[in-house]
């Protein structure tokens, strides 16, 4: 139970952080951007209907289309997604957070990092933002053309009808933006405590995991392995260790072992006893 509130407040966290972004910065600055929110704002420089109303309609829409080309399971896990989105694009539209950044190339920096943000907290909360995902997910099953090829088609339409009425800069910057929530999205995604890996090939590995156990407080994998050279049996040490004691493990292996041969590998996410879970 409580883990379903957390990822609801994770849900709703998100769509929070892409609506804000959307509305105060990107489209408030004529910045050009994909999925039903580009949509929706070609639909209100053209007819006058606001984006909230677009967005609520399209994202309705496609929720039925998901439920009933991939199911009940599908459709709880952009339920929230769909009537929560376009909900907090009509309140930070009629709130005061207008006006507040005149940089239209930082409104740019941050809208992608908030909107990819938020996408990457949706999605660890085991949910979808939905919107036009859903329908690249349909013609994939219908027409079996890769969801990825469906997508970049389907943003570039809804680009090209933006790109009649915003300037050079703005496409630009909406081109940009993608890169940049993108990014932000895929750091999101693996985020947690970044840590270094070491492996460890010495004749003295008895020695060093003692000292890696016991003075370093680190776990320990022994791995079997051969030398190549000369043929002879061997174990490989690795472990998992913070950025600080990086200098510290150096020395003293080192000390143990100055031909000691050691492989430096930073590792963005470490979960399970010790990390994740309390060491026994």
């Amino acid at each position: 139970m409580k883990k379903k509130l957390i990822n609801l407040l994770l849900i709703l966290f998100g769509n929070a952080c892409i609506a804000f972004a959307v509305n105060t910065l990107i489209l408030e600055h004529g910045i050009i951007c994909g999925g039903v929110s580009g949509i929706g704002s070609a639909v209100e420089h053209y007819f006058g209907i606001p984006v909230s109303l677009v967005v609520g309609i399209l994202n309705i829409a496609l929720f039925f289309l998901g439920l009933k080309a991939f199911g009940k399971e599908f459709a709880m896990s952009i339920i929230i997604s769909t009537f929560a989105f376009p909900a907090f694009l009509e309140f930070f539209d009629r709130s005061p957070f207008h006006g507040y950044l005149n940089d239209s190339l930082l409104a740019m920096a941050i809208g992608g990092c908030l909107v990819g943000l938020g996408i990457g907290v949706v999605i660890k909360a085991n949910a979808s933002t939905g919107g036009v995902d859903i329908l690249a997910q349909y013609i994939h099953k219908k027409f079996e053309i890769p969801v990825y090829i469906v997508l970049n088609v389907i943003d570039v339409l809804i680009l090209a009808f933006q790109i009649t009425y915003s300037d050079t800069t703005n496409v630009i910057y909406g081109i940009i933006m993608t890169f940049v929530s993108s990014t932000m999205l895929k750091k999101t995604l693996s985020s947690g405590r970044s840590l270094i890996q070491l492996t460890i090939i010495s004749d003295s590995y008895e020695e060093i995991k003692k000292m890696i156990l016991h003075e370093m407080d680190a776990g320990v994998t022994m791995i079997l392995s051969e030398k190549g050279y000369t043929e002879k049996s061997s174990k490989l040490i690795t472990t998992v260790i913070q950025y600080q004691k990086l200098p510290k493990m150096k020395e003293n292996i080192r000390e143990i072992d100055p031909m000691a041969f050691i492989i430096v590998a930073k590792i963005e996410e470490v979960g399970g006893k010790g990390f994740t879970m309390e060491r026994q």
